[in-house]
């Protein structure tokens, strides 16, 4: 992991607690919504989320795909893909 790079706000929270609540297209580009207690945060492909150095790879409608980087059993580093679904809205009939 690059250890010297700013750190993003998303960063500072475990990946549990994040919820995708929708999407923004413009133009070609996906922005995924990101719900953190009542807070939004509009991120897109590269910016990083989570607390094992999670970077977002892939944006569509019901998912956000990131790959994390965790450190194994023998304190080797490896690649962990992860995936938020879309939460439904609650309330909704």
């Amino acid at each position: 992991p690059d250890l010297d790079r700013p750190r993003e706000p998303l960063e500072a929270y475990p990946l549990e607690s994040l919820k995708f609540v929708g999407v923004i297209q413009r133009r070609t580009q996906s922005f995924a919504i990101i719900q953190v207690d009542s807070a939004l945060y509009q991120v897109r492909v590269g910016n990083y989320v989570g607390q094992n150095f999670g970077v977002i790879t892939k944006i569509t409608e019901t998912e956000t795909t990131l790959k994390e980087l965790v450190q194994d059993s023998a304190g080797d580093w490896v690649e962990r893909s992860s995936t938020l679904l879309l939460q439904a809205q609650e309330g909704k009939k």
